[in-house]
């Protein structure tokens, strides 16, 4: 250690800017490597917590893949409505379910205007605990409400905004959903008026892509007759659900939802499982795992790169160091130093400056964690529907960043030191 501290005053005497760019080239590179893994962490991290925040969403449908891409349903259904309670208590996996009906409506109209609906569905008082999304204003979706088919509707946040200003001024107004006719007469129509019961919070861009979220959710019931005709009918079109399982295994929730059809309905029943929105599947989740990997997996080569590069003047400061000692080197080598004890001499001078560099480069990167990594908060909002929290420098970052300084300093450090050990020490003391 004292030949180390002697050589670094030595150099620092002799050439103190190289020195010192050196080590401030290698600061700089190993904090853009922990700014840039920390980065890399971040993004995985939030995009997968709301990708699999407390398990997963999956589609689940009585019927079969179509040539078009589309599920071809069983009509009438092979099971019935009570296949949502049965997959609730009789699996092992699936934590919450709910019915959902594909509804053709496009638009709604609000005091005599229409205005048009991204997604809308009717479903019942699981839908919004499937997506974990909770009521902001008015009241959730009762068994009353659903049970007795009431014209009521939820709508999102988001929505109550854009049609009425705030989520607590959607309350009580009036929709009507396009009309349909009700007598040979094409005149003839029948309007119906739901009265704006609640309003949940607006699920995240990545849930409501994903999935297809509802901006607008009825009572399924409420567009059925209310005696048994209308269960009759509820029975028949209950071929889609979606369910919410704590299991991370699509393939692990098929075969349960399977095993739980199968003892309550016979082995003949056509069930499909897939990830994705009601009206098929969707490569928009895996897309985004794979866009996030990459993401990540590229800013930390960027980051490596850097690093690399900065190291390189080490490996300048070496060579100068084998071209200048030759002589010294050799003597030392008469005098009984090993080949090994010089090169290890080297290495261990240059993971030194390394060393240096990289402990300037942890407080480089703490110093503007804040700042660097604060940037990403308007994309992670945007995606995730929340801000960054914590913005500091990640701990495996740090270890991450100061291996592999010490790494790159140390490999680029010792090369030259391979030529100054050969030849012949009579030789060398000779050309000297």
């Amino acid at each position: 250690m004292k030949k180390l501290i002697t050589m670094l005053l030595r150099h620092w005497t002799k050439t103190p800017v190289k020195i010192s760019l050196t080590i401030l080239a290698v600061a700089l590179g190993t904090g853009i490597l922990i700014l840039s893994f920390s980065a890399g962490s971040i993004i995985e991290n939030e995009i997968n917590s709301i990708m699999s925040s407390d398990g997963i969403v999956l589609q689940v449908a009585n019927g079969e893949w179509g040539d078009d891409g589309q599920i071809e349903q069983e009509r009438p259904t092979q099971w019935d409505r009570t296949i949502v309670e049965k997959l609730v208590s009789d699996s092992s996996t699936v934590t919450n379910a709910a019915l959902i009906l594909n509804m053709p409506i496009d638009y709604l109209t609000i005091n005599g205007i229409s205005y048009q609906v991204r997604n809308s569905l009717g479903t019942d008082t699981s839908y919004l605990n499937v997506y974990s999304l909770d009521i902001v204003a008015g009241l959730e979706m009762t068994d009353e409400d659903y049970n007795t088919g009431l014209k009521k509707v939820w709508i999102s946040e988001e929505t109550a905004e854009t049609l009425f200003g705030s989520a607590d001024n959607a309350l009580g107004q009036k929709i009507s959903p396009p009309a349909f006719r009700r007598g040979r007469d094409q005149d003839d129509y029948a309007v119906s008026y739901y009265s704006v019961e609640g309003v949940y919070e607006t699920p995240s861009e990545v849930a409501r892509r994903a999935y297809s979220i509802a901006d607008v959710i009825f009572p399924v019931t409420s567009m059925m007759p209310s005696n048994s005709g209308g269960k009759n009918m509820l029975d028949f079109m209950a071929g889609n659900l979606v369910i919410k399982s704590e299991s991370t295994s699509i393939e692990k929730v098929t075969a349960d939802i399977n095993n739980v059809v199968a003892t309550n309905y016979g082995d003949d029943i056509n069930v499909t499982v897939w990830e994705g929105n009601p009206r098929g599947e969707s490569t928009y989740m895996e897309e985004l795992r794979q866009t996030v990997s990459i993401f990540s997996i590229s800013v930390k080569i960027l980051g490596i790169v850097l690093l690399l590069t900065s190291s390189l003047g080490i490996f300048s400061i070496m060579v100068v160091e084998a071209l200048g000692r030759r002589r010294e080197i050799a003597i030392e080598r008469a005098l009984g130093a090993s080949r090994i004890q010089v090169i290890k001499e080297f290495w261990l001078w240059s993971v030194m400056l390394s060393f240096v560099g990289a402990i300037i480069g942890i407080i480089l990167s703490v110093a503007l964690s804040s700042t660097v990594l604060g940037t990403m908060s308007p994309l992670i909002s945007e995606l995730t529907g929340a801000s960054i929290v914590n913005t500091s420098v990640k701990p495996f970052a740090v270890l991450s960043g100061v291996g592999l300084a010490l790494m790159c300093g140390g490999l680029l450090g010792v090369l030259p030191s391979f030529s100054a050990v050969k030849g012949d020490i009579s030789d060398v003391l000779r050309e000297a």
